[in-house]
């Protein structure tokens, strides 16, 4: 079920420009732009917002009087473009606040990387340069009002509501991520570097947790320590880094410096 890849990690740092192969595109060698990433992104959260503004006027509009239908299904509808706005959101608030934090490091960062049956990866982040150079995928996930478990009998992620026993997560997130790593591999390798060795480099794999998902209490050799940071990291033929949002730049700093 898995790719013979085992994934794993290392650094680099970041140019606002830099000569890469796109393969998602079907375009040859050019100058990838952090910002003009960025700037794709932030408008693409903008037409988000409108379409969900316009639904939700549909919704309180009075012309749904006569005809209550067209309400009826705005409703999932709206919700769908609600939650693809807070992701898109989330996305480019942690690419502002990386960018930003390692300016100096010629971070590379590529957001919404589409990988046909297995999602979309939210941020591929790369540091290009010595002496530690390093790859991350990195992936947020929220699952509202929940705690955060690994279940080492099931060997799988679960999350526990205030009212609730405890649910494998529906998403097997240590597949998705070698599958994504693997898929990225085959048919975007240049996005890892251009040597042999960089793009033979594994990836190192950060489950994000965002909102009111938080990572509950673990038995200590669940946890590694990256610098002064301790993290849950999980294991199952892969190994993932379990963080909450507001610990991923010293997550990042803490790997780069250890």
């Amino acid at each position: 079920m898995y790719s013979p890849l085992e994934l794993q990690n290392t650094h680099s740092k970041p140019p606002s420009n830099i000569e890469i192969l796109d393969g998602g595109m079907g375009v040859s060698e050019k100058t990838y732009s952090n910002q003009e990433a960025l700037e794709k992104l932030k408008k693409t959260r903008h037409s988000l917002s409108e379409n969900c503004a316009g639904l939700f006027v549909l919704l309180l509009g009075g012309v749904t009087i006569s005809n209550p239908l067209p309400v009826f299904g705005s409703i999932p509808a709206l919700g769908y473009q609600l939650k693809k706005l807070q992701k898109t959101s989330q996305i480019v608030l942690n690419m502002e606040r990386i960018l930003a934090e390692f300016a100096t490091n010629n971070v590379i960062v590529t957001p919404q990387l589409d990988v046909p049956d297995n999602g979309t990866l939210d941020l591929f982040v790369r540091f290009p340069d010595p002496p530690k150079k390093a790859v991350f995928t990195i992936g947020f996930r929220s699952n509202g009002h929940s705690t955060l478990f690994f279940s080492e009998e099931k060997q799988a992620l679960c999350v526990r509501r205030k009212r609730g026993g405890l649910k494998q997560w529906n998403i097997n997130l240590f597949q998705r991520f070698a599958l994504q790593e693997y898929w990225l591999r085959k048919n975007q390798v240049e996005i890892f570097g251009t040597s042999s060795r960089d793009k033979n480099r594994s990836a190192v794999k950060v489950l994000v947790l965002t909102g009111n998902t938080k990572i509950g209490k673990h038995a200590d050799h669940l946890y590694t320590e990256v610098g002064s940071l301790r993290v849950l990291m999980v294991k199952n033929r892969v190994s993932l880094f379990v963080i909450e949002e507001d610990q991923l730049i010293q997550f990042l700093r803490s790997w780069l410096e250890k």
